[in-house]
């Protein structure tokens, strides 16, 4: 009951997580506004219908700021910490599981019930969950880093649960 509740509670906290818009306006201590400067006025006697002007074809001061590294060192070293924590967290699934076996418990989640028991398949299916997951919140903080840790932290904190309860199987076992 309790697994079915986090699991439930995980997706309606990564699906209510706020996107902010590109031209929302922030308040000050929220992100930082990207102020352009707007040259419209000027193209008036310039013979060149605004409208056909593309993004590349602007100048450079009123094209829109990308940047290929958006995020300041702060927010980063928060992202890594979480991809660490994502990969530990399931490297530490995997170990709690193999507890279980060890001790003679059999694998009660029915998606998992046939790769768990060939240890080499199972490692390499969290494995790939891992980086999956520490890709897509990558690609998430690209476009909104608060969704990302949001979902980052929502992720890793379902496994904490999973791993503590494995662990009380395990012991339980003993």
């Amino acid at each position: 009951m309790a697994r079915h509740l986090l699991v439930a509670l995980t997706f309606l906290v990564s699906g209510l997580t706020p996107a902010v818009a590109a031209a929302q306006t922030t308040t000050p201590g929220d992100l930082p506004v990207v102020q352009r400067l707007d040259l419209s006025g000027a193209l008036v006697n310039t013979g060149v219908s605004s409208v056909l002007l593309d993004a590349d074809q602007l100048p450079a001061i009123q094209r829109p700021a990308v940047s290929m590294r958006s995020s300041t060192s702060k927010s980063s070293s928060v992202m890594m910490s979480l991809y660490v924590s994502t990969a530990a967290m399931q490297a530490l699934d995997v170990h709690s599981t193999m507890s279980v076996f060890k001790r003679g418990g059999a694998e009660k989640n029915p998606l998992m019930k046939g790769i768990a028991g060939n240890t080499g398949a199972f490692i390499a299916m969290k494995a790939g969950l891992a980086a999956g997951t520490i890709l897509a919140t990558h690609n998430m903080a690209k476009r909104n880093k608060v969704a990302a840790v949001l979902t980052a932290v929502a992720i890793n904190s379902a496994y904490v649960f999973v791993v503590n309860h494995n662990y009380k199987v395990a012991r339980g076992l003993q």
